[in-house]
């Protein structure tokens, strides 16, 4: 009982509130359909363009441009969308014609990136490397929007033909860029080598001796000069040990050989015929006076004897001496240069010397006499032999210290061998990395001449197009018939909505309970409205312009249906084919 009083309760809220339902509901609801019919058509074009992959298997002929598909597209995208392009299309087509005047460029041309879309198409493939499942772009649609759809198609295809006219060009001038940077850093590396090996050989020329290569020879040249040494040097002293044997044997010989006459009488010498006058000499103090003419005259028979003898014992010295010096100095001169102050020295000892056996050859005319000259065969022998053995040890000296020489200069090529083996492999290290770069840089040289050979005869990757652009039949949006059942079920609410305030807001006591609640006491009984004739035809007449008014909205609906979404008879033809035929 008391759910058919609160129905009766909403019947007579909805009966009382119809006109602040209905008009709020019919006016938000015209308005929609009005804004669903008045917008302006906006029509679609789109191509689809296919990534194809090379021709030749990459096993044989890899390519120079690499990367994922969606980096090369945004970068062909970054090309084609530029505001030069846009502007130029934008001018060719004569675009946005509403927006010119009242926009910027820049607004504008933003506004034809906006109706520009790209997206790709994905597929799930298997890599051919790894044999992991995983997604790639195979192709992707472009489209343009616009309001007239025979521009939209046009601008499309002119999108389309830069987009697959960038790829191309892209392709080329990243293949011939890779192509034209590996010539110049081969060039360089070229360049390089050329130095290092020049390097190289200044440096090989500059220690020639002194390579790591020839550290062994090096050394077995030093045993070998030791050897040596070791032999020159007891050849030395065998020969010093005969010199002195030889002049020891040349000491016992006289040097002067006895003169025999014919009849076989040998004349004395002068030192014999000093001994011979000193005992004549003794016999004669036995018989005379120390004042004897006999005496006195052999005394100074004597005395001059003494002083020949002598002279010819001093100028043999001096003869021995100065030969000795000469040795010395040859020695010397051997050793050090002639400014070398043992050098001076000995020089001017032998110049003294000279000097010296002059005087005496001066005041003694037994100089130049023949009993000064040796004549003994067997001293003359020994004393060739002395010569010969000096000259032998001389000449082994010499060996000794062109050998000692050799052996110091061999030693200073050993010594220097590490520091030059450090530079030289630090050369070798450089010129070894220059041509193992300068190998890989030129192979992938000839890599980049396939690729770009590839890239130029269009058998690497390349965009294809399947789905040319075309003139849109119909517009994309917008949707007339969902803005209508949207805008229908919206007056809905707002009539609802404005009948609900208005009946809360309202403070009439319209039911005997709200009486009662206010007075305190109970309806005794309830008199009903009586309508008068003026009242009833009036309702009758409401009633008839409302059916009239509804006939109306829904002729103008349907006009508006044919004349600016689609015509009836298409309608009726494609609800019998989905319903009828289900296609």
């Amino acid at each position: 009982m008391q759910e058919s009083s609160d129905i009766a309760y909403y019947l007579d809220v909805l009966k009382r509130r119809k006109y602040q339902f209905l008009l709020p509901a019919g006016a938000v609801f015209t308005l929609i359909v009005i804004l669903a019919f008045v917008l302006a058509p906006v029509y679609k074009s789109t191509a689809t363009i296919l990534i194809e992959d090379q021709d030749i298997p990459q096993d044989l002929v890899q390519t120079t441009v690499t990367g994922f598909v969606e980096e090369r597209l945004q970068s062909i995208s970054q090309i084609v969308l530029s505001h030069g392009n846009l502007l130029n299309i934008i001018k060719e087509f004569e675009l946005y014609p509403n927006l010119v005047g009242k926009y910027t460029t820049e607004e504008i041309i933003t506004k034809m990136r906006e109706d520009i879309q790209l997206e790709p198409i994905t597929a799930d493939v298997t890599n051919q490397y790894s044999g992991r499942p995983g997604t790639a772009t195979v192709a992707f649609t472009l489209s343009y929007e616009g309001r007239s759809p025979q521009k939209v198609a046009q601008v499309a295809n002119v999108l389309t033909s830069l987009y697959l006219k960038e790829n191309l060009k892209e392709r080329e001038e990243k293949a011939r860029s890779t192509f034209e940077f590996l010539e110049l850093q081969l060039a360089e590396l070229r360049s390089e080598i050329l130095e290092l090996e020049s390097s190289i050989a200044i440096f090989k020329e500059g220690h020639v001796n002194e390579l790591p290569e020839l550290l062994v020879h090096n050394m077995n040249s030093m045993e070998r000069l030791q050897r040596e040494l070791d032999q020159v040097q007891e050849q030395i002293a065998s020969l010093k040990n005969r010199k002195v044997y030889l002049e020891g044997q040349r000491a016992s010989i006289d040097p002067n050989l006895r003169i025999v006459a014919n009849d076989g009488t040998r004349f004395p010498t002068a030192r014999e015929d000093l001994e011979k006058l000193r005992r004549e000499y003794l016999s004669l103090q036995s018989r005379y006076s120390t004042r004897h003419p006999d005496i006195l005259a052999m005394k100074r028979q004597i005395e001059a004897l003494e002083k020949d003898v002598d002279a010819a014992d001093n100028l043999d010295a001096l003869n021995r001496e100065i030969k000795n010096k000469e040795q010395e100095l040859s020695i010397l001169l051997k050793r050090y240069s002639g400014k070398h102050p043992e050098v001076i020295m000995l020089r001017r000892q032998i110049d003294s010397l000279n000097e010296s056996l002059e005087e005496a050859a001066l005041q003694d005319s037994m100089f130049d006499s023949a009993s000064d000259i040796p004549d003994n065969p067997g001293y003359i022998q020994i004393e060739t032999q002395i010569a010969s053995t000096e000259l032998e040890i001389a000449e082994a000296e010499r060996n000794f210290q062109e050998l000692s020489n050799k052996y110091a200069a061999y030693q200073r090529r050993v010594v220097n061998t590490p520091q030059v083996e450090q530079r030289y492999k630090i050369l070798l290290r450089d010129y070894d990395n220059a041509q193992l770069k300068y190998q890989d840089v030129n192979t992938r040289l000839l890599a980049a001449r396939e690729a770009k050979g590839l890239e130029q005869s269009q058998l690497a990757e390349r965009f294809t197009l399947i789905d040319p652009p075309i003139v849109p039949e119909k517009p994309i949006r917008p949707n007339r018939l969902a803005l209508v059942l949207v805008g229908f079920v919206l007056s809905l609410g707002i009539g609802a909505g404005t009948g609900t305030v208005l009946e809360f807001m309202d403070r009439s006591i319209r039911r005997p309970e709200e009486l009662s609640a206010i007075v305190k006491y109970p309806v005794l009984a309830i008199v009903p409205y009586w309508e008068t004739e003026l009242e009833s035809r009036t309702i009758v007449r409401r009633k008839w312009s409302m059916v009239l008014t509804v006939f109306s909205l829904m002729v103008l609906t349907v006009a508006a249906v044919h004349f600016f979404f689609m015509p009836l008879d298409i309608i009726v033809v494609k609800v019998v084919r989905k319903v009828i035929l289900n296609f």
